[in-house]
């Protein structure tokens, strides 16, 4: 039971991300159904399977404007596959199933599933409920463009892959989801193609070590994302290719030829000169792409070691201190804004240790339910959940959820006092002033005291790493209040402002 139905489905679609299964949440209609609409949109544009539960007008009395009715169809048509209306108790559980059964359908996504309170107040009658009808059959997807030409889009995958002179591989988290870490990392051992991730897809293989793939894009470092545009064929898998994972879209640049595997039935088929779609889940796309490629393997150029810029100083320190302590199957929680830059860039990962940031909205306030979700979904792990000062204060409420049930949570708030990001935005990209200068200092310490956990405050986590290695190292959750300076540019942050000069 969460705080209010934002946080309840913001978990609901964390558990899903971290768990591999269908998330469930319920929310009543009208009244708490329309906050849950961010967690739907996440899981729209992530493809995480989410079923929503809730309730719509009565049947049998319908009037206008009745409170904490809400026609959900209408609503939510444009943030979920499908939404199943329910008007009686005939075939209802049969209804049910399609939508858990479209939820994982490709491309995976919420379904909603509207209920009139009617049929939810009457006596149950199992006949009924059991009943096949119409209404209980997942709808089909749409038609695709068909593949252009009689060559197997594999074959002309592998043709391209191997006269290229230069090649990488960007692993999406469909990777993830599918998966596909194994058949992931025995086709890169095979090849020896570069690879990277996207941040969704971090540490879908191990990054541990030497020659560890780096993450590209809006949340990568500048030194990878420039090797990834000066690459000849790029090859993506299981990634939505949205704006974060494509640097605003860089990719494909003019010129590059684009490999795409993805079992999505809406994306249309690649123009043949440019690229090739690989209509496959993951693993089975590498394949096929395996079979093609027989014997070849990358002779062309590989990255550099070189890191991207950003403060070595304060955050960076937190997050080495979080690498030396993670467990084998522990997950962290990155909030939108500069915490999931700072995680994607310095984080070192090794399945299955598992990632998770709000990909689909890259909204304030999912990290703090997310960490809900996840601790939920793996009781045996310790999850680290990064967040700022302005996450936190839209999501406080989950804070009580997380001490209610003793969750094993490890939260560090960023604290500068502001809306950093979008004061840095606005300074280097627009030339005007910050926004958030006036903001008043909270308190964070004595909030989160109050609700009832440990706290620690810390100004210099380099000084004070065994201090915050032992604070931490207790079972359940605690919070650490790291007061950062405005003047700290984060991995992503760096990337922004040099695009701006």
């Amino acid at each position: 039971m969460g705080r209010c139905p934002r946080g309840a489905a913001y978990a609901a679609e964390a558990y899903a991300r971290v768990s591999g299964g269908v998330a469930v949440c319920d929310a009543p209609g009208g009244i708490g159904s329309p906050y849950a609409t961010p967690a739907l949109l996440e899981a729209y544009n992530s493809g995480t399977p989410l079923v929503l539960i809730t309730s719509g007008p009565s049947k049998s009395t319908p009037r206008p404007w009745a409170t904490g009715q809400v026609e959900h169809a209408r609503l939510f048509d444009s943030v979920a596959k499908h939404v199943y209306v329910v008007r009686e108790q005939r075939g209802a559980l049969g209804v049910v199933d399609a939508a858990l059964a479209l939820a994982e359908r490709p491309r995976r996504g919420p379904v909603v599933v509207e209920i009139a309170p009617d049929v939810l107040e009457a006596e149950a009658d199992p006949k009924l409920l059991d009943e096949l009808t119409a209404a209980s059959a997942a709808p089909e997807p749409a038609g695709t463009a068909a593949e252009a030409g009689g060559e197997h889009p594999a074959a002309r995958a592998a043709e391209a892959v191997g006269r290229g002179a230069s090649v990488a591989l960007i692993a999406g988290g469909g990777c993830h989801a599918a998966g596909a870490a194994e058949a992931l990392r025995e086709f890169v051992d095979r090849f020896g193609i570069p690879v990277f991730t996207t941040l969704n897809g971090k540490g879908v293989l191990s990054e541990v070590g030497t020659d560890l793939p780096r993450v590209v894009g809006s949340k990568g470092d500048t030194p990878a994302n420039e090797y990834i545009s000066g690459c000849e064929v790029v090859l993506y898998a299981g990634s939505k290719l949205g704006d974060k994972s494509t640097n605003q879209y860089a990719w494909p640049s003019p010129g590059q030829f684009l490999v795409r595997i993805d079992n999505d039935p809406q994306i249309d088929a690649a123009d043949p000169a440019s690229g090739c779609l690989l209509r496959e889940d993951v693993a089975g796309g590498l394949k096929l792409l395996s079979d093609e490629l027989g014997e070849w393997s990358y002779r062309g150029p590989r990255p550099s070691a070189t890191a991207g810029d950003w403060s070595k100083s304060g955050t960076a320190s937190l997050v080495a201190t979080v690498n030396a302590e993670l467990s084998d199957r522990d997950v962290c929680v990155g909030e939108a804004s500069v915490a999931s830059g700072w995680f994607g860039a310095l984080l070192r990962l090794a399945p299955p240790q598992r990632l998770i940031t709000p990909r689909g909205t890259g909204s304030l306030g999912y990290a703090i339910p997310a960490s809900v979700g996840a601790a939920v979904a793996r009781p045996d792990a310790t999850v680290w959940s990064l967040v700022g000062d302005g996450g936190l204060t839209m999501s406080i409420g989950e804070l009580e959820t997380i001490v209610r049930l003793g969750l094993n949570v490890k939260i560090t708030v960023l604290d500068n006092g502001r809306l950093n990001l979008i004061d840095q935005h606005a300074i280097h990209r627009h030339g005007a002033a910050a926004v958030s200068r006036d903001f008043h200092r909270i308190d964070w310490p004595t909030i989160c005291a109050a609700i009832g956990l440990p706290v620690m405050a810390c100004d210099d986590p380099d000084r004070d790493a065994s201090e915050i290695a032992s604070f931490f190292s207790r079972r359940g959750p605690a919070v650490l209040v790291l007061d950062t300076s405005v003047d700290e540019v984060s991995p992503d942050m760096a990337i922004a402002i040099r695009k701006a000069h």
